[in-house]
């Protein structure tokens, strides 16, 4: 037992406790940083009374008064013990809190992830499309590209994409050489561009291209399944109503 506690604090660095600075140009520290100063304060006078040799039991108290504010320092919600406040009232948010729940380090920093390749919008109800589509606003087909690779079967077609450029639709973003060289054709003169075979063109998304389709909570494996891209016009994704149930989007 003798080693079961640690001799040295570990403490945070300033940039996860940093200092906020007020309207009315006073800084505000941090909680973190506010229960680390108590934490000093009351070692530093408890091992005065130690020194002068106080009584046991002003020196108990002392000590039960350093263990809270420990404590609290790592989780300012534990059951029996009383919680560390501000003079607002308002609880200290700890470590414990920090990293716990959906909006703490954990969930919302380290496990959010942004990708590639997505489109984000709200479902609306199409009968005119088949069951296996997804109306996809033209916004988002201009924005999602397809690598698609040059062969001598699809080299005029992918050509009069490349004419068309980012701005037309349908067009082409990119095209990337064998030697891997990107060629971006926002900024250049189409009509110069050559075509070989076995480059790939990052063209539009065209109608029949297969997209997967998602809908959260994903809560079963057909929560996400796969669809036949149709371009249509306006900012929202249709789906046959057919199809709404798996995504419990009816």
């Amino acid at each position: 037992m003798s080693r079961s506690s640690p001799q040295f604090l570990l403490t945070l660095p300033p940039q996860v406790r940093p200092s906020v600075l007020q309207d009315n140009n006073q800084r505000s520290e941090d909680d973190l940083t506010q229960k680390l100063i108590d934490i000093i304060k009351t070692n530093a006078h408890l091992q005065g009374l130690i020194g002068k040799g106080a009584k046991k039991g002003t020196i108990d108290e002392w000590t039960l008064l350093l263990q809270f504010h420990v404590a609290t320092l790592v989780d300012n919600d534990l059951p029996g013990v009383g919680q560390s406040a501000q003079r607002s009232g308002r609880p200290l948010k700890s470590l414990t809190q920090r990293l716990g729940t959906k909006e703490g380090r954990i969930r919302n920093n380290l496990q959010g992830k942004r990708v590639e390749f997505s489109a984000r919008s709200v479902i609306t109800p199409d009968p005119n499309i088949s069951v296996e589509e997804l109306g996809v606003p033209l916004k988002v087909a201009m924005n999602l590209t397809f690598p698609e690779r040059v062969t001598g079967f699809n080299i005029d077609r992918l050509y009069a994409l490349v004419q068309n450029g980012p701005d037309k639709y349908p067009g082409a973003k990119s095209i990337v050489r064998t030697a891997g060289r990107t060629i971006s054709l926002k900024h250049v003169n189409t009509k110069t561009i050559q075509l070989f075979e076995g480059d790939v063109v990052n063209r539009h998304m065209l109608d029949g291209d297969p997209v997967l389709f998602n809908r959260q909570p994903s809560l079963h494996r057909m929560s996400m399944m796969c669809h036949r891209v149709r371009v249509l016009p306006y900012s929202t994704f249709r789906l046959n109503v057919s199809v709404t149930k798996p995504y419990n989007a009816d």
